[in-house]
Parts: C-alpha cells; sequence; structure tokens
C-alpha cells in the first residue's frame, strides 16, 4: 500500500502558533498513523463481510464528521 503524506505541513495550536515541541508532533503523527491503521483495518473486515464500499466509506467520514469532545480549546 502506498501511503500518502497525510501529516499538516505543521501542526497549529489553537491561537494558530506552530506547534515546535519535536515530543508533541511525534505524539500527534504517531495518533494519526494508528487512526489511519486502525481505519483500514475497519474498512478491511467490513468488506470481506461482504458490506458495500460506499457504506462503510460514509459511515467513517460520518465519524470524523460528528467528532465532539467536552475538553475547552
Amino acid at each position: 500500500m502506498i501511503k500518502k503524506n497525510i501529516y499538516p505541513e505543521f501542526w497549529k495550536s489553537n491561537d494558530n502558533q506552530k506547534i515546535s515541541c519535536k515530543e508533541k508532533i511525534s505524539i500527534l503523527n504517531n495518533n494519526v498513523d494508528e487512526l489511519q491503521n486502525l481505519i483500514n483495518q475497519i474498512y478491511d473486515e467490513a468488506i470481506l463481510m461482504g458490506v458495500e464500499k460506499k457504506q462503510i466509506e460514509r459511515i467513517i467520514n460520518n465519524i470524523a464528521t460528528n467528532l465532539t469532545t467536552e475538553l475547552k480549546g
């Protein structure tokens, strides 16, 4: 599988400043990698179970579109 660069050019804080802490950037990038791997597993398993590709794609997109948090920021 060819992996597109999915990271932003730089991560931005809530006040639109560039995040420069290498540890934070590493954690963010690792989390994105883990999320992509999990989504790929869910997608592959759904297809193996006979689910229509467009349907599982809509569900995955709906999850991303409807993200919520109780954190302030």
